[in-house]
C-alpha cells in the first residue's frame, strides 16, 4: 500500500477538482507543491454541458464549443429580446475541461493521479488518510468534491432542485437563430411549479432544448418527454426532428449550509462546498472565483472559505428560495418582473455578487409582491 505523503490531496476531478487543480499548476506559489488527484470518472461528469456569462475574452475560451451574443426570456405577458454586450453567453463541454486539466495533471512531475473511487477519508494528527482499492495515501490538506451524506439527512434547510431533461435534436427547417439563445420561456408550464424551456441554438437546424424545474420534486421521465414534444410541435412548429443526444441533471438549489462541513485538513469544494449559487443554479464562472479566493486564502494561511460567501447575497438568495419554495406556482411572475424591470446587464452583475447597494435595490424592489415581503421578513427576524 502506497502511504506516500503529500501536500494536497483533491478528490474529484469534475468542475471544481479540475479549476482548482489547474490554477494551482499555474500559480508559482505551488510549483513545489506535490499534490494528489483521485478519481474513478465513473460518473455522469463526462457528459456535461457548463454554462456561463462573462465580459469579452476569458482563459476557458479555448475549450469553448458555443458563444451567444444575444438571448430572450419570455412569459404569456412577456416576450424580452437583449443584447448581452459586454457579456458573451458561453458554453463548455465538461468532457473537454475534464480531459485538458488530466492531461495537463498527467504531464507535471509533481502531480499523481489515482484512479479509482475514495471510500474513506480520515484525519489525524497532522496528515488526513484517504482510503481506496488502490492503496491508503496521506496528505495534509484534502480538498474534497463528495457531497455530505448529513446534507441528504437534513430537514431544516429549504432544498430546491434545478432539475431538467435536454434533447438536442436536429431538424431538417432551418428553425433556429444560432445567435440567440433562450433564458427562459414560461410560457409553457407544468401547473403549480416553476418551470420553463431553455434553448441554447449551435445552427439553424440544431440545438439544445430542456425542459428545467426550479422545485422540490422530481419528476418522471415521461413528464420531461411530454412538455418537450409540446414545445417542440405547438411553440417552434416543428414537425420532424432527430434526437441526437440527451442530458439530465439535478443541481441543488439550497440555504443548507455547507461550509459547517470544513476541518482543518478536510475543505469541501464544488457543489459539496455549497459553491453552486443558491438562487439560479449556475456554478462554472462562480467557482472559477471561489477557486481564487481559496487558492490566494492558502497561501496567506488564511482559513481557505475566508471571503467567499458574502452576506448580503446570501441573503437575497435566502429570499428567493423561500419564495420559490412556498410560492412554486409564482415563479415565473418573480423572474418576470426582474427581467422587466431590469436591463440584463445588471441582472447578470447582480447574480454574480458585484453589484452595490443602489443597484441592488433596483432589483428587489420591483419584486415586492405580498410572497417576497413575507420571505423577506421571515428571513430579516
Amino acid at each position: 500500500m502506497d502511504h506516500h505523503q503529500y501536500d494536497i490531496a483533491i478528490i474529484g476531478l469534475g468542475n471544481a477538482g479540475s479549476q482548482v487543480l489547474l490554477a494551482m499548476l499555474e500559480h508559482q506559489g505551488f510549483k513545489d507543491h506535490k499534490i494528489l488527484v483521485l478519481d474513478d470518472f465513473q460518473g455522469e461528469s463526462l457528459d456535461k454541458t457548463w454554462s456561463f456569462w462573462e465580459k469579452g475574452t476569458g482563459k476557458w475560451d479555448h475549450l469553448i464549443s458555443y458563444a451567444w451574443d444575444f438571448g430572450s426570456f419570455k412569459t404569456d405577458d412577456l416576450k424580452l429580446d437583449f443584447d448581452l454586450t459586454p457579456y458573451r453567453y458561453k458554453q463548455l463541454k465538461s468532457r473537454d475541461v475534464i480531459a485538458f486539466a488530466k492531461a495537463k495533471l498527467i504531464d507535471h512531475p509533481n502531480c499523481t493521479l489515482v484512479e479509482n473511487r475514495v471510500a474513506n477519508v480520515i484525519e489525524n494528527t497532522e496528515t488526513a488518510t484517504i482510503t481506496t482499492e488502490a492503496g491508503s495515501f496521506e496528505a495534509k490538506l484534502v480538498l474534497d468534491s463528495r457531497i455530505p451524506s448529513a446534507f441528504f439527512q437534513d430537514t431544516q434547510s429549504i432544498k430546491l432542485q434545478q432539475h431538467f431533461l435536454g434533447w438536442v435534436i436536429k431538424t431538417e427547417k432551418e428553425i433556429f437563430d444560432p445567435s440567440r439563445f433562450l433564458m427562459m420561456d414560461y410560457r409553457l408550464r407544468d401547473p403549480g411549479t416553476t418551470s420553463f424551456t431553455y434553448i441554447l441554438p449551435y445552427s439553424a437546424t440544431e440545438a439544445l432544448v430542456e425542459f428545467t424545474y426550479f422545485s422540490s420534486e422530481i419528476v418522471s421521465n415521461q413528464t420531461y418527454e411530454k412538455y418537450l414534444k409540446t414545445y417542440l410541435s405547438d411553440y417552434l412548429n416543428i414537425e420532424s426532428y432527430e434526437i441526437i443526444s440527451t442530458e439530465q441533471g439535478n443541481i441543488p438549489m439550497t440555504t443548507y449550509r455547507f461550509e459547517q462541513h470544513n476541518t482543518r485538513l478536510v475543505h469541501k469544494i464544488g457543489t459539496a462546498g455549497g459553491w453552486v449559487k443558491p438562487s439560479t443554479g449556475y456554478s462554472f464562472k462562480r467557482t472559477e472565483k471561489f477557486v481564487g479566493i481559496l487558492i490566494d486564502n492558502y497561501l496567506k494561511s488564511k482559513p481557505l472559505d475566508a471571503g467567499m460567501f458574502l452576506k448580503k447575497f446570501r441573503f437575497y438568495d435566502d429570499i428567493m428560495l423561500d419564495v420559490l419554495k412556498h410560492h412554486n406556482d409564482r415563479g415565473h411572475l418573480l423572474f418576470q418582473n426582474l427581467y422587466k424591470n431590469n436591463p440584463i446587464k445588471r441582472i447578470l452583475s447582480f447574480l454574480d455578487e458585484e453589484t452595490v447597494l443602489a443597484e441592488e435595490l433596483k432589483i428587489m424592489l420591483p419584486l415586492t409582491s405580498w410572497p417576497f415581503i413575507k420571505g423577506f421578513f421571515k428571513k430579516l427576524f
